[in-house]
């Protein structure tokens, strides 16, 4: 089981996959999953501030897309 939280331990997202998968696979469609729907009107916010992750997450793949889906929303 993938868990993505926020700042304050609630879940935003999860995915299952079978036992032996490896996180980094797993982080794209995770992150891809969160959807955190706004007070009033407005589509929900599907991309994030900040993450904080082990050091599975930490392949270069993985932060140049972090990097794509930040600098896309600006």
């Amino acid at each position: 089981m993938h868990l993505a939280c926020d700042g304050r331990g609630r879940p935003l997202a999860i995915l299952l996959t079978p036992g032996q998968r490896h996180d980094g696979v797993c982080a794209w469609p995770l992150l891809e999953r969160i959807r955190v729907p706004r007070i009033g009107l407005g589509r929900p916010r599907c991309r994030p501030d900040h993450v904080i992750a082990d050091k599975a997450y930490s392949s270069r793949g993985f932060r140049a897309y972090l990097r794509r889906l930040i600098w896309s929303a600006r």
